[in-house]
């Protein structure tokens, strides 16, 4: 009988040691699997991120295109016609942007005329004696006012286009103009034809080109 216990107590001893092994072995496995690294995340192929909105982000270390160099407008306005602004002298026009056909005397003895180069063939231009500029006037068909004047617009065009400024009718004889008068004095004179269509345009002070279009001084 007791040999009968000490055999049933021998085999739950054996059976108790292999249950401790396995557990063992068990914990050691699952301590490895928490120590092994995870799934590592692939490089992005070009090295850049897009942005939220669809467009790429750029490197910082790119450099900022320059801005480009604001260009003249072609129009003919109170102040002249593009480059060729009135106050500015015979000499920085003749270097920059160029004069041609450049005259002394004539119909105004002690000016001188010249004209424009390149689109502004058609802008005819005179000086004062002190060599400033003072008058500028337009007979190019592809130049107009910035408020939408061209050669050929009409005067009841010209009355729509300007009728929040100061205008004036002027005639002469069988000659008819349309002065057009902003608050700093400067002006346009329209000359129209005998259709009363805009024939070229006059650029200078106001009150001058009153004066001289109602007396026939031509602009000396």
């Amino acid at each position: 009988m007791r040999g009968l216990q000490r055999s049933v107590a021998l085999g739950a001893v054996k059976r108790i040691g292999r249950y401790v092994v396995v557990l063992v072995f068990a914990t050691a496995l699952g301590a490895a699997g928490c120590s092994s690294p995870g799934p590592t995340t692939p490089p992005v192929g070009n090295g850049t991120t897009p942005a939220t909105n669809g467009t790429r982000t750029t490197s910082a270390s790119t450099s900022a295109s320059p801005t480009p160099s604001a260009q003249t407008l072609l129009e003919f306005s109170t102040d002249g016609a593009g480059p060729y602004v009135l106050g500015l002298t015979l000499t920085q026009l003749k270097a920059k942007p160029g004069l041609d056909e450049v005259t002394t005397g004539g119909v105004c003895p002690n000016n001188t005329v010249a004209r424009g180069v390149g689109v502004w063939r058609d802008v005819r231009m005179s000086f004062r004696q002190d060599g400033r500029l003072y008058l500028v006037v337009n007979r190019s068909d592809q130049i107009p006012t910035p408020s939408g004047a061209w050669l050929g617009t009409t005067l009841t065009e010209l009355k729509t286009i300007y009728g929040g400024l100061v205008t004036q009718e002027l005639t002469r004889g069988t000659t008819s103009a349309f002065l057009v008068q902003t608050l700093s004095g400067g002006g346009i004179l329209f000359d129209l034809d005998a259709t009363k269509k805009v024939q070229s345009m006059t650029a200078g002070d106001a009150a001058f080109l009153r004066t001289s279009f109602t007396g026939g001084t031509d602009f000396c």
